[in-house]
């Protein structure tokens, strides 16, 4: 199965930032560790000491991952893994091993495990004294010292998320994640400390948005800076080539804009360089990386002295391609 352009470039939005004109764009990203995408069958279990719902949180995010509209993996459902393992009278401690990995996942027909423990969850609160100074007179020309009593709360959460291959029965990824955050109150001022299981929450959501991209495809956006001033000597049939281009791309229309482009990119014999590489921005915009690559390959040619932007256009494009072959390997890994 191949990528519709749609899904690496789901929208396109023109703005004006500063004095350049830039455009929006939303693509898919490969997964960091493929043999963890290509693994399209997985259970979570239930983690070790999970309070703050991170295993709950997990299996969320990896059950809403879609490709080109369809779910990317099939995920085993809590009460059908439950069923599942107090059938066979199988107990598990939340944490899948090389032992236990094996049988756990022909139980439940998965290719991959994640299991996890939540090794602290802790609040320490010190509570100490901050200096103020209040006014005694009108004029404010006499000021009093006094000490308010305040409390600062340092909330941490430390866990550890394994993906485990049911088939070979080795870990194909491991790590440790370590939240900290303080938060300070003191008696004068409005307001409480936060509660514990809201920091927390946060905490297992912050995880989850760094753990996902590491097995799962996941969006990427960046900004494409566009050309919008002539680099060498234009009629004015030219110039005004260039500022109807830039029009029509302002409004989406991205077919009307390509060819306005082309046109003016011939008007000058393929010597304008501004046009070329707002035509390779275009087509980078549809996902037609190759003819990108070509437009700024020219646009870089064209100019007289080294072009910071267009350097990175060429660097970023041959990422977007080794990109959308990852990708198109992961998708087309079997099921």
């Amino acid at each position: 199965m191949r990528l519709k352009s749609s899904l690496f470039f789901i929208f396109v939005v023109f703005f004006i930032s500063g004095c350049s004109q830039k455009v929006l764009i939303n693509s898919t990203k490969p997964a960091i560790i493929d043999r963890a995408s290509n693994t399209k069958k997985i259970a979570v279990l239930k983690f070790e000491n999970d309070n703050v719902g991170l295993s709950t949180k997990i299996e969320s995010a990896i059950y809403s991952v879609k490709v080109d509209d369809k779910s990317y993996f099939t995920v085993i459902s809590k009460n059908n893994r439950e069923n599942i393992l107090n059938e066979q009278k199988f107990q598990y401690s939340g944490l899948a091993n090389k032992t236990n990995s094996v049988e756990i996942g022909e139980l439940l027909g998965a290719q991959a495990l994640i299991s996890g423990k939540i090794d602290s969850a802790n609040v320490q609160r010190d509570n100490y004294y901050e200096t103020r100074y209040r006014c005694v007179d009108r004029k404010c020309q006499y000021t009093q010292e006094y000490r308010v009593a305040c409390t600062n709360a340092k909330y941490s959460l430390i866990a550890n998320i394994s993906m485990i291959d049911v088939q070979k029965g080795d870990v194909i990824y491991t790590n440790n994640y370590t939240r900290n955050r303080s938060y300070k109150k003191c008696s004068d001022e409005s307001g409480g400390l936060p509660q514990a299981n809201v920091v927390y929450d946060l905490f297992a959501n912050s995880i989850v948005d760094e753990f996902l991209p590491y097995i799962a495809p996941t969006k990427q956006s960046y900004y494409l800076e566009l050309f919008d001033e002539p680099d060498i000597s234009y009629t004015k049939e030219q110039d005004l080539l260039l500022e109807n281009g830039l029009e029509y791309l302002k409004l989406g229309e991205l077919d009307r804009s390509m060819e306005i482009f082309s046109k003016l990119l011939d008007s000058t014999n393929d010597k304008c360089y501004v046009a070329s590489y707002n035509l390779g921005v275009i087509k980078e915009s549809l996902g037609e990386y190759e003819n990108a690559k070509e437009l700024y390959d020219l646009s870089d040619k064209l100019t007289l002295k080294p072009n910071k932007t267009v350097i990175e256009a060429i660097t970023r494009i041959k990422q977007r391609i080794e990109e959308r072959n990852r990708l198109n390997n992961q998708i087309e890994a079997e099921k």
